[in-house]
C-alpha cells in the first residue's frame, strides 16, 4: 500500500479554485518577481558582506565616565581621602548616575562612574565635570583633574618586541617601530604598552647641599623655573606682529646639567651638573613587560573607523617582515592577542559550516525527494543567509564575532519552514496535481503552521533585545541577526519557492540522470514501503494498546 492508495481522492477543481487566490498563488504565478526578489537579496547580500563593517567585537557606546587625578609621591590611604571621597561626594547629587566605583592607586586615584541606561551621556558627563571643577578641598600637589567618556578602543594585535639588551634600546625599538607601523596606509592607531615614561633623575649629596647653603626644595624651584616656556609678548612691524617666545623648555640630562644654580659676585657661576648626578632613565616601577625573563616593550595596534581587523593584521605582518631585518642581535619579536586570528577563525568556521549543512540538507533530500525540489529547498538556505545580510546595515549592525555566533545558532534553524512547504509541495504532486496546483496549495496548506513555527522562534529571542547595560548592548546583535535571518527564511518558503517549484519543468535525463533517478526513487519508494508496513504498524500497535 502506498501513500496515494491511502489517502483519499482530491476536488481537483475545488483546489485549483483555492490555488487562484491569494499572495502566494500570485507570486507562485508570476515567476519573474519571485526570481527579482531573489537576486535583490542574494545581489544586495553579497555587496552588503563586502561593504559592511567588520569588526572583532560590536561597537557600542558604553555609560561611563571617568574621573582621573595624578597625586605624585601620595599613598593609597592619601589619594583616598584627598582626591576619591571629595569625588565621589561632588557627584552624588548628579542625576543619571547608576553606580561610583573608586581605586586608589599609589600616586594616583580613578572614579568610575556608571550612569543610567537611556540618558543622555554628553548631558551626565558635563554635569559631572562641572562638579569637578567646582572642588576646592584638593590638595595642593595633585595634577588638573581629568574626567572623560569612557570609550572602547579597538585592540587587534599586539606586537611583543624583547630580548636581552638596555631598556633604554628596547624602549627606542619600540618607538622606532610604532612610527614605522603609523607610515602604512592601512594602519591609524599604535600605542606602546607595559613601559614606564622617561624620567631625568637628579642626585643631590646632603655635602653638597650643606656646602652652598642650599635646600632640595630651592633647588627643584630653580629647576622648574629655569625648565619652562615662557611666552615674552609681541613686536609690531612693519610686515605683521612677530610672538616672542623664551624656549626654556628641557627634556634631557645633558640640557638640565647647564642649569644655573648659584651666580657670584665675581659672576662665576654654579650649575646643576656641578651640584648634582645627572642621568635619563625610567620611572622607578622598572620594566613592568617580560617574555622568557627577558625585558620586553609591547606595541598595541587598533583599528579605527571602518578599518577591517584582517587588513590591519595583514598590514602589521607585511609591516614587520620588513623591520625585522633591522633589529639588533638577541632581539625578537612576536604577535599576542590577535583577535583578527579569532576574527578569521570564526568566519572560517561559519563558512565550513555553512557549506556542509547545504550539502548534507541537499543529499538527504535528494534521497527522499526529487534532486530538482532538494535544490530549491537547499536555495532557500543560501537566500535567507545571504539576504540577511542585506539587513545588517539596516539595523546598524557589523560582520563581528557575536553576529557570526547568531549565524551559526540560527543555521539549524532556518531551513526547517522550507523543508516543510517543499515536501508538503511534493506530497500534493504525488497525488496527482499539476506542479503549479500543487506548488500553491501544498504552500497554502501549510503556510499558517510554517508562520507559527517562525513566531515562535522569533519570540523567543525577542527578550535579548531588552538586556539592560553594557551586556545588552554586546550581546544585541545576536537575537537581531536571528529574528532578520528567520523573516527573511519565511519569506523565502512562502514567496520564492513556491514559484520555483511551480515552473520546474521535466527534462529528458541523461543516462547517468536516468540511473541516478532510478536509484532514488529505489530508495524513496522502498523507505515508504517500510513506513507503511512496519512503522506504520507499530505505531497503530501502540495507539491502541498505551
Amino acid at each position: 500500500m502506498s501513500r496515494s492508495d491511502s489517502e483519499p481522492d482530491l476536488d481537483l477543481e475545488h483546489e485549483r479554485k483555492l490555488a487562484s487566490r491569494g499572495m502566494i498563488a500570485w507570486m507562485a504565478r508570476n515567476s519573474i518577481a519571485a526570481n527579482l526578489l531573489m537576486f535583490m537579496l542574494i545581489g544586495g547580500g553579497i555587496w552588503a558582506a563586502f561593504g559592511v563593517q567588520k569588526e572583532v567585537l560590536p561597537n557600542f557606546e558604553l555609560d561611563i565616565v571617568e574621573v582621573s587625578v595624578s597625586y605624585p609621591g601620595a599613598a593609597p590611604s592619601e589619594v583616598e581621602q584627598g582626591i576619591l571621597l571629595p569625588v565621589e561626594e561632588a557627584v552624588r547629587g548628579v542625576q543619571g548616575i547608576k553606580e561610583v566605583t573608586s581605586t586608589a592607586r599609589e600616586g594616583s586615584g580613578t572614579i568610575s562612574v556608571e550612569l543610567v541606561a537611556g540618558v543622555e551621556r554628553m548631558k551626565v558627563y558635563q554635569d559631572i565635570d562641572q562638579a569637578v571643577s567646582r572642588i576646592r578641598t584638593f590638595p595642593d600637589e595633585i595634577d588638573q583633574p581629568e574626567v572623560r567618556l569612557r570609550s572602547q578602543q579597538r585592540e587587534v594585535l599586539l606586537v611583543e618586541v624583547y630580548g636581552e639588551v638596555d631598556p633604554w634600546d628596547l624602549r627606542v625599538l619600540a618607538e622606532r617601530l610604532r612610527d614605522t607601523l603609523l607610515a602604512h596606509v592601512a594602519i591609524t592607531q599604535v600605542e606602546i604598552r607595559r613601559v614606564p615614561d622617561y624620567v631625568t633623575h637628579v642626585e643631590i649629596p646632603h655635602l653638597k647641599l650643606r656646602e652652598y647653603g642650599l635646600t632640595l626644595g630651592r633647588v627643584a624651584r630653580i629647576i622648574e623655573e629655569s625648565s619652562r616656556d615662557v611666552p615674552a609678548g609681541s613686536v609690531e612691524t612693519s610686515g605683521g606682529e612677530i610672538l616672542l617666545r623664551l624656549q626654556e623648555r628641557k627634556q634631557w640630562a645633558e640640557e638640565f646639567a647647564k642649569v644655573v644654580i648659584l651666580t657670584s659676585d665675581e659672576g662665576s657661576v654654579v650649575t646643576l651638573g656641578d651640584l648634582a648626578t645627572i642621568r635619563d632613565g625610567f620611572e622607578e616601577t622598572g620594566f613592568q613587560g617580560q617574555f622568557n625573563q627577558t625585558p620586553s616593550v609591547g606595541v598595541q595596534v587598533f583599528r579605527v573607523g571602518a578599518e577591517s581587523p584582517l587588513e590591519v593584521a595583514a598590514a602589521v605582518e607585511e609591516t614587520m617582515a620588513t623591520f625585522q631585518t633591522s633589529l639588533p642581535p638577541g632581539v625578537e619579536w612576536r604577535i599576542d592577542n590577535n583577535s583578527a586570528e579569532d576574527y578569521r577563525e570564526r568566519l572560517f568556521l561559519l563558512l565550513e559550516n555553512g557549506g556542509w549543512a547545504v550539502l548534507i540538507v541537499l543529499g538527504i533530500l535528494a534521497l527522499f525527494l526529487e534532486i530538482k525540489l532538494a535544490f530549491w529547498v537547499m536555495m532557500g538556505m543560501v537566500i535567507s543567509f545571504v539576504g540577511g545580510m542585506v539587513f545588517l546595515p539596516v539595523v546598524g549592525e557589523s560582520i563581528n564575532m557575536i553576529s557570526m555566533f547568531a549565524f551559526l545558532v540560527v543555521l539549524g534553524i532556518v531551513v526547517d519552514d522550507a523543508v516543510v512547504v517543499g515536501e508538503n509541495v511534493y506530497e500534493y504532486r504525488q497525488r496527482g496535481m499539476d506542479r503549479m496546483t500543487a506548488a500553491i496549495r501544498g504552500t497554502q496548506d501549510i503556510a499558517r503552521p510554517v508562520v507559527f513555527s517562525i513566531l515562535t522562534n522569533i519570540i523567543a529571542f525577542v527578550p535579548l533585545l531588552y538586556l539592560p547595560g553594557t551586556t545588552g548592548k554586546f550581546w544585541w546583535p545576536l537575537p537581531a541577526v536571528v529574528i532578520i535571518v528567520l523573516v527573511v527564511s519565511l519569506a523565502e518558503a512562502l514567496f520564492i519557492l513556491p514559484a520555483h517549484l511551480a515552473h520546474s519543468r521535466e527534462r529528458k535525463r541523461t543516462q547517468i540522470g536516468g540511473y541516478l533517478h532510478k536509484l532514488q526513487r529505489g530508495f524513496a519508494n522502498g523507505f515508504e514501503r517500510f513506513v507503511d508496513r512496519w512503522f506504520g504498524a507499530v505505531l497503530t500497535r501502540c495507539l491502541r494498546n498505551r
